[in-house]
């Protein structure tokens, strides 16, 4: 499932802001407790880890041009689950291959374009269907010293699903220390007390769809993982431009789905907590 996600603030810092800015580079490993389906045999883990880099390709004033790579591999672990699962794993992979675009329309409006072809797979058999294409054009308007508000449209073909959608987002910056981002579909506040820490409060949508190889044989299905994500993070700088951070909280409004194939799946999971971690390299 794609997430969209407006980094607005990240490009409207200015010196004196405490909050850092977005990091260009990053990895982290990302866990979900063992939790049970609501109305069949057995329950899942989730185990993920990933890394990813979006650098500057060409930048002048007024205008930025970052191009970059995330891959991320995800292992979902079943126990005493009913078909087409069993009691196994499944090992997934996304490779992800994100083109941005920031310019300065004037002093108050900005201008993203964000481009994300993708590949979502188990990668034992790849097609055209294994594809995913992610694209953002957002236009922000800086309302005044502490509000800036957002307005566009996000597009997605996932794995063969098309999809529009309004992108709409405010963030209030009442000083240099706090944010709000109301920017859906997640909502955020931060407040940094200093220059080397960080603390997050944030809800967020979470998941992700994979093109598979159909457990019951025959043609390759749609895996798709859909959850709400509620917690608390803490971000603190190690050394110069390198940070480590954590989030914990609770992940609910689970789903997993298998679409294709002739039976089919869905079922909702109970919720479950969550511990994600890693380093960031922000400039």
């Amino acid at each position: 499932m794609a997430v969209v996600t407006l980094p607005l603030a990240a490009e409207e810092r200015t010196e004196e802001s405490f909050i850092p800015n977005y990091a260009v580079a990053g990895s982290y490993v990302n866990w979900a407790a063992d939790a049970d389906f609501s109305d069949a045999a057995g329950s899942m883990s989730f185990l993920e880890y990933g890394v990813e880099a979006n650098v500057p390709v060409y930048m002048k004033e007024g205008f930025r041009l970052t191009a970059g790579a995330k891959y991320r591999r995800t292992r979902l672990d079943f126990s005493g689950v009913a078909p087409p699962f069993g009691s196994g794993s499944l090992d997934l992979d996304r490779l992800d291959l994100p083109v941005n675009l920031w310019g300065d329309l004037s002093e108050r409006w900005k201008l993203w374009v964000s481009l994300q072809p993708g590949w979502h797979s188990d990668f034992e058999s790849v097609t055209s269907a294994d594809f995913i294409l992610t694209s953002l054009a957002l236009l922000s308007y800086k309302w005044n010293d502490s509000w800036t508000v957002a307005f566009g449209a996000y597009y997605s073909q996932d794995l063969g699903e098309e999809r529009l959608l309004p992108a709409l987002g405010v963030i209030i910056e009442p000083d240099p220390q706090w944010s709000l981002a109301l920017t859906f579909p997640r909502a955020q506040v931060a407040f940094a007390p200093d220059r080397d820490w960080l603390f997050t409060g944030k809800a967020v949508l979470s998941g992700a769809s994979w093109n598979i190889t159909n457990p019951d044989g025959g043609e390759d299905v749609n895996l798709n993982y859909r959850a709400i994500r509620a917690g608390v993070g803490i971000d603190r700088r190690l050394s110069g431009p390198w940070w480590a951070y954590l989030d914990t909280g609770l992940e609910f409004g689970r789903e997993l789905e298998i679409e294709g194939g002739t039976d089919g799946f869905s079922e909702d999971l109970e919720s479950t907590s969550f511990v994600m971690g890693g380093v960031k390299l922000r400039f």
